[in-house]
């Protein structure tokens, strides 16, 4: 089987950094975006750029950048709640950083490498969702409209694409096992930890989602021999009502 062009953004973040180094080891010519912090992937061999997501036209030359055809995208970046508030009591600043933050990026790069990949006639494209799209986050909702976006902009160009034989899929997963202190801190890392809790205690499997069952999804969703999955999101949710 071809090897894949696979692009990640968020490539720093934990899920991204397990991807690159996943799919690395299996071979693929790989090309990494990180924003600010590149610590996670700083060892690899591979063409990397900071870009900042939410700027179209730096997110599109990021990519020209890199000088070949992206055959995979798989769209990791994301920007967490910060104020963890009640929907009344947030601020309308953060609210649309919020929002913006994750919605935006998911455009830009859409639109820069969709051309792309119709012109030859094949893609893959994963974006990151979340359990939330179907449940909604009590203390976070700019975040979790922001991830029911995101589903839905894939559901809609998906329909645009298949044609063409691109592909654009979600993987909507629970909480999946991190080591939250890297990323979080103060009264946030309080707020995710009982996040966290929540679902194991609410769960039937009662466990955290793994790294390895997000990569066993996005390696079915980014298969060239798959030809009518699309629009879809895929929950990981260890049974959770």
């Amino acid at each position: 089987m071809k090897l894949s062009r696979i692009l990640i953004s968020g490539a720093n973040s934990q899920i991204g950094s397990f991807l690159a180094k996943y799919y690395s080891a299996k071979g693929h010519p790989m090309y990494l975006l990180y924003h600010h912090k590149d610590d996670r992937i700083r060892e690899m061999e591979h063409p990397r750029q900071s870009v900042d997501l939410r700027d179209y036209a730096a997110t599109s030359e990021a990519i020209t950048n890199f000088g070949t055809p992206i055959d995979v995208l798989i769209h990791c970046a994301a920007i967490r709640s910060s104020d963890a508030l009640p929907l009344a009591e947030t601020d309308p600043a953060v609210f649309k950083s919020i929002f913006d933050g994750n919605m935006l990026p998911a455009y830009n790069i859409l639109r820069s490498v969709l051309p792309g990949m119709r012109n030859q006639g094949f893609g893959r494209v994963v974006l990151f969702s979340s359990d939330i799209t179907r449940t909604g986050l009590r203390n976070g909702s700019a975040y979790a409209a922001a991830k029911a976006a995101i589903a839905n902009l894939a559901k809609s160009a998906s329909l645009e694409c298949i044609a063409d034989n691109v592909l654009i899929n979600c993987v909507a997963p629970g909480p999946v096992e991190s080591i939250l202190e890297e990323d979080f801190s103060g009264d946030y890392l309080n707020f995710r930890k009982q996040y966290f809790q929540r679902h194991i205690e609410n769960s039937a499997s009662h466990l955290l989602i793994t790294k390895a069952e997000i990569s066993a999804a996005v390696d079915l969703l980014i298969d060239p021999r798959t030809s009518n999955l699309c629009g879809e999101e895929i929950f990981i949710t260890g049974g959770k009502p």
